[in-house]
């Protein structure tokens, strides 16, 4: 193993990524010779074939894959490393990868704050995208991401932002129409303005009753239901947020609000990640403002574009 050096191992995952040495020559800057000197070393001292070459095309072996990605994770720890320990007594300054929730949160509460942030702090520079998948933290190079619902048991560092309620709500129009909604079955008979997901599970103490859309409009964003729902066209559930100010002012009419869920919101780091200083501090900030944000939110309601 003392035979193995770390910039063998560098040109084997630049190979394997780029799929070929000339690819891998062209991303490295070393030359096609260098790159196949070092992995035939390295598969010498691993005494195994990492790579299949043939004069038409290069593939991993499996044996080859599964050293990749270990290999390319281990290298992203080292690098994570060494970046911790040239700025953890530097100041807040560097670069910020984050993955948050869209929508009202993302974009009305989540980016100002950020933003603001970002002008406290000029030397730091913010990448922020908005996705509802699952993001590998270490797979993305990502160095927070923040999500909603039950998150997995990991070595990751957690954060709690905030709990958000859903809240299943319809027009007073459509509730006339329609006559009350008194029960979960009961919505099995109605509309629903549903999103990417088409079965909805209501909760209430140990006791859950799942709903299957079959019915309806689906609009994969919550402006939109809110919409659809003041239009009267259904019945719909939505975070807090998206409707609490339309249920004070008689817009909109709350159903089965002993079956209202909440949802933690919380923010996700690597370890390694959480250790630099720029990190630490955005995470925060970001728990020091978010709550009031999000609280006057709550009453204002949605901003309304156009």
């Amino acid at each position: 193993m003392n035979n193995i050096s770390w910039r063998a191992i560098r040109a084997f995952i630049a190979v394997a990524e780029q799929g070929s040495f000339t690819a891998a020559a062209d991303h490295t800057g070393y030359s096609k010779a260098t790159l196949s000197q070092q992995v035939s070393e390295l598969e010498s001292a691993l005494d195994v074939q990492l790579l299949l070459r043939t004069t038409r095309k290069l593939r991993l072996t499996e044996v080859g894959e599964g050293y990749y990605q270990r290999c390319k994770q281990a290298m992203q720890q080292l690098d994570s490393a060494a970046d911790w320990a040239t700025h953890s007594r530097e100041k807040v300054k560097g670069k910020i990868r984050i993955n948050a929730v869209g929508g009202i949160i993302g974009e009305e509460i989540i980016a100002p704050l950020v933003i603001e942030f970002q002008k406290t702090y000029p030397e730091i520079q913010i990448q922020l995208d908005f996705s509802s998948v699952r993001v590998d933290l270490i797979e993305d190079r990502y160095d927070l991401v923040i999500r909603m619902g039950k998150l997995p048991d990991s070595t990751l560092v957690v954060r709690k932002l905030q709990s958000i309620k859903t809240r299943y709500v319809a027009s007073p129009n459509f509730i006339k129409m329609r006559g009350p909604i008194l029960k979960p079955m009961d919505l099995s008979q109605v509309p629903l303005i549903y999103g990417s997901v088409d079965q909805w599970v209501l909760t209430r103490g140990k006791t859950s009753h799942k709903v299957d859309v079959e019915q309806g409009i689906k609009l994969v964003s919550g402006r939109a239901m809110r919409l659809a729902a003041l239009a009267g066209l259904g019945v719909t559930r939505l975070a807090d947020i998206y409707v609490q100010a339309d249920i004070q002012q008689g817009k909109l009419q709350e159903i089965l609000p002993g079956w209202s869920e909440s949802t933690q919101l919380s923010m996700v780091c690597p370890p390694l990640r959480h250790q630099l200083a720029r990190v630490r501090s955005l995470m925060q900030w970001l728990k020091d403002h978010f709550p009031t944000e999000y609280e006057r939110r709550l009453k204002k309601g949605p901003a309304e574009k156009g």
